[in-house]
């Protein structure tokens, strides 16, 4: 008795074979899709909020000076202190 290998292809069972390799394919690809969208969308958020600190500290900033500049309206009156300028000996002595 010998052995014969007689390969049948069955059209039904490589046509199953074929939609479902489609169908996993998709699956994966989508898959990753989705995670790739939800790390897009968390990225996104983190740079908007980090966008929304920005803004806030330069806010901040721009009342911070705005309140230096109106209290620099106050006038100063410069003091000129002009005496004698006399250097003592012992001050020659040590320089």
């Amino acid at each position: 008795m010998s052995f014969t290998l007689d390969l049948v292809i069955n059209p039904i069972v490589l046509a199953l074979t074929g939609i479902t390799g489609i169908l996993i394919g998709y699956l994966t690809i989508r898959i990753r899709l989705v995670k790739a969208q939800s790390k897009i969308q968390k990225l996104e958020s983190d740079l908007l909020s980090a966008n929304q600190e920005t803004l806030e500290a330069q806010q901040a900033f721009v009342a911070l000076e705005s309140q230096v500049q109106d209290n620099q309206n106050i006038p100063v009156i410069p003091m000129k202190i002009s005496g004698p300028a006399k250097e003592s000996s012992k001050e020659k002595a040590s320089k």
